[in-house]
């Protein structure tokens, strides 16, 4: 009878870790087919989303998220996975990076709580925002560099994240990060591309003859488009250099707000001055005028070299959205001395015209 009884928990034994080894393979394989799921796209959006999607899947979370990390070492921007229209909406904000979530961003390794209230570095949840318990936090890099934080929330049946979890999360945010840079190269490629055409638009226009008017429409248009900015304006010096007036804007619901900014105290005014880029991550935040009225993130950027800077180039997101990258700031640069050449050409037609 011993030995019966010993043979039946060597059999339940054996049971036990043939079905460890089962799962285990699995889950191998479901990391395998999340990794060619996220590197099979080149789109940026989708390849983020996708990210959260299938790190909520292989940790059986019910809540998942990826915080981007901006330029200030602060989340740009979040995005979420499990919650519904209605639940976005009765949160009062989206995090900012500090708490829990700052200490990710200043100490990158993975974090496994079994409350998020526990850890003395948690601030608690902002108003409107589910109550959440178990906690995974990973961090995303890119070629060695910190991207994000994957955030993965209250496991599915209740349960706590595991070793297994942690090592299965890590081990996709090593391929997430890959995805990402490839998605990121792609669409720099993309954007450069679709800047030469609109120069090319552009130097057409100018040659052609077209009116300044017309071309600096155009010019404020294909900024706002190409740069994914909701409002654009182009403002001109007046009354010796000490106003900025509007001259176009484009995305602007009826006319500017303001159709004239002093150059002390407004967002386009310093830019005007120093006759450098200007860029402002949220301008509720700070003192700065804009003739578009209220924005999140701005950017300004001079029209001309220093010494002969004849305007300002200025675009807009709505609050909430992802700052100006740096990238897109030296494009939208880049593609202002179009609009300086434009004006040159108009002060030269006009000079012309009055020496005939």
């Amino acid at each position: 009878m011993i030995p019966q009884t010993h043979l039946d928990g060597l059999l339940a034994e054996l049971h036990t870790r043939l079905q460890a080894v089962l799962s285990t393979r699995d889950r191998a394989y479901a990391l395998l087919e999340a990794v060619v799921s996220v590197g099979g796209n080149l789109d940026l959006e989708t390849v983020l989303h996708r990210i959260v999607e299938t790190a909520a899947t292989l940790a059986d979370a019910r809540y998942a998220a990826l915080g981007v990390i901006g330029e200030d070492d602060t989340l740009a921007r979040f995005v979420p996975v499990g919650l519904s229209e209605e639940e976005i909406a009765r949160i009062d904000h989206w995090p900012h990076g500090l708490g829990l979530l700052g200490l990710l961003i200043k100490e990158p390794r993975p974090l496994r709580l079994a409350r998020i209230g526990d850890h003395p570095r948690s601030y608690g949840f902002p108003a409107g925002h589910p109550p959440m318990a178990g906690f995974l936090g990973v961090p995303v890099r890119v070629r060695g560099r910190l991207f994000g934080n994957l955030y993965l929330t209250d496991k599915r049946g209740g349960g706590e994240f595991d070793e297994d979890d942690e090592a299965i999360i890590v081990a996709f945010a090593g391929a997430a990060g890959v995805a990402i840079e490839n998605a990121r190269l792609y669409e720099d490629s993309r954007r450069r591309e679709t800047w030469l055409q609109a120069s090319a638009e552009i130097t057409r226009s100018l040659l052609s003859g077209a009116e300044t008017p017309r071309v600096l429409t155009l010019i404020a248009r294909r900024a706002r488009r190409m740069a994914g900015a909701d409002t654009a304006a182009i403002l001109l010096p007046e009354g010796g250099g000490l106003t900025l007036r509007v001259a176009i804007a484009d995305g602007v619901p009826g006319p500017a707000r303001r159709r004239r900014l002093p150059v002390e105290g407004s967002l386009a005014g310093q830019a005007f001055l120093r006759a450098e880029p200007r860029v402002v991550t949220d301008l509720s935040d700070t003192d700065f005028l804009t003739a578009t009225g209220e924005a999140g993130a701005a950017c300004a950027v001079p029209l001309g070299a220093p010494g002969a800077v004849r305007g300002v180039l200025s675009l807009a997101r709505r609050p909430g959205r992802v700052p100006f990258s740096r990238a897109e700031v030296c494009m939208v640069h880049s593609f202002a001395g179009h609009a300086a050449v434009a004006l040159e050409l108009d002060e030269a037609r006009r000079d012309a015209e009055r020496l005939g």
